[in-house]
């Protein structure tokens, strides 16, 4: 049987590839609007999606569809429980963006520190001068780096800040088994605790009922005035308007965020106008080593749950 699989956006063809070169059928998506995505995926075995909705009424309406293969980590894209009820087969990339986010929240720490957004509008004004004499930037070096979450992508931050940077490592995550961790990093089960000591709040958890608005008015009175919010996640995981108050008032000194909520920002949203807050379009993930291993693993996982294999990064 020659099955076919439905790549909903333009990626690394790496995986289409893998897929043609090993039997399969690929057929390229024409939009991702609900309606085109059910049109598309009716004669469809398997879905690759990257920012498409799998949605419960895309499931309910693609009785053939058997595989959902996120290209990345986060499937808060895809309705799981429907696919449950319509025993549809979920996978992911797991890993496969990791150090590429992990990167990403450095440099956003590096930019929060130097105070880059200030300085360079500053210097895109012409002054130069001011530029040079109003800067702030402090070092990372002895800081305190806070993660909440230490899966994949919090370890690769732990081993970069400590080791490169020389910064000292506080986690806090339930999950983690204080013997199994790397050296260097001290796990906290006092998340206050987490929050009043850090110099840099960095956040590395997926977003689930229990995590979506959990950071907020409260842990941002907890924080140094002198610390910054790092967010690479999820921008659900933090009650925005709160955020943007407690920018406003000075209780936190700026933000990195990668993700934020609602997403895109809106182009009148406040931080956009904060010299102290650095933003990116949820970009992290997405550098060309990253995007050719979620392509080639979101493949292989179609192929993994279709041939009745043992699958590499189950979710569902």
């Amino acid at each position: 049987m020659c099955y076919r699989i439905l790549v909903t956006e333009p990626m690394a063809e790496d995986g289409p590839d893998w897929l043609r070169a090993n039997g399969y059928e690929v057929k390229y998506g024409r939009g991702i609007d609900c309606e085109t995505l059910i049109e598309d995926l009716q004669d469809c075995d398997g879905v690759i999606p990257r920012l498409a909705v799998i949605s419960d009424e895309v499931i309910s309406r693609c009785p053939k569809l058997k595989v959902v293969a996120r290209h990345g980590a986060g499937v808060d894209t895809v309705d799981l429980e429907s696919c449950k009820r319509h025993g549809v087969r979920v996978v992911n990339t797991r890993g496969s963006n990791s150090l590429a986010v992990a990167e990403h929240a450095v440099m956003l720490m590096l930019a929060c520190a130097k105070t880059l957004h200030h300085i360079q509008a500053l210097y895109s004004e012409g002054a130069f001068k001011e530029a040079r004499k109003v800067t702030k930037g402090v070092e990372l070096s002895g800081k305190t780096l806070g993660l909440l979450g230490l899966g994949n992508i919090g370890k690769h931050v732990a081993r970069i800040a400590g080791q490169g940077f020389g910064m000292n490592i506080l986690s806090y995550d339930p999950y983690q088994d204080p013997s199994t961790l790397p050296e260097g990093i001290r796990l906290t089960a006092d998340r206050d605790e987490l929050f009043q000591k850090a110099d840099f709040v960095s956040l590395h958890m997926a977003a689930t009922p229990e995590t979506k608005g959990s950071v907020g008015a409260r842990e941002f009175a907890l924080m140094k005035p002198t610390a910054y919010l790092i967010n690479t996640a999820r921008g659900s995981i933090v009650r925005e308007a709160e955020l943007i108050e407690a920018l406003q008032r000075g209780e936190i000194a700026g933000a990195g965020l990668d993700a934020t909520d609602p997403e895109p920002a809106s182009p009148d949203s406040p931080l956009f106008q904060m010299d102290n807050v650095i933003m990116t379009p949820h970009c992290g993930g997405s550098t060309l080593e990253s995007k050719r291993r979620s392509s080639l693993g979101a493949a292989k996982g179609c192929d993994e749950i279709l041939s009745g294999k043992t699958p590499t990064s189950l979710v569902l």
